[in-house]
């Protein structure tokens, strides 16, 4: 099997699928997607990042597991439509309109005023510190 990001459309699709990732607010996934997108590093640098390493380790550990726990004949239809699956995705991904105008995020919910007349004082900062 060919590699489908190897392609012309693979990496359309790698590159789509990096400007959602950093579109993002925060987190480290953003800052690393953002890190890609402006040519600092490689996607495939994400796999030395130990957050990503653990994160990545226990979500396909995870998916081994409930992949093992199916009756046989629905691993081997899951394998046989993995291909055409991975080729869909792809073609998605690739097909992703990233430089439109995103949605703006809704505007900050504000704070109730305090009355004038409110003689108690605002809660401590460091109160759940201590």
């Amino acid at each position: 099997m060919t590699n489908p990001f190897a392609t012309t459309e693979g990496v359309q699709a790698q590159r789509n699928l990096f400007r959602v990732l950093a579109s993002a607010d925060d987190g480290a996934l953003a800052d690393f997607a953002k890190d890609v997108v402006a040519g600092r590093v490689a996607p495939r640098d994400l796999l030395t990042r130990s957050w990503a390493v653990e994160s990545v380790a226990d979500e396909t550990l995870a998916a081994i597991d409930e992949f093992q726990r199916l009756p046989e004949t629905e691993r081997a239809a899951l394998v046989a439509r993995g291909p055409e699956f991975l080729d869909e995705y792809v073609a998605g991904l690739a097909s992703l309109d990233v430089e439109a105008e995103p949605t703006p995020p809704p505007p900050p919910r504000r704070r109730p005023a305090r009355d004038e007349d409110d003689d108690e004082p605002p809660p401590s900062l460091l109160r759940d510190a201590w």
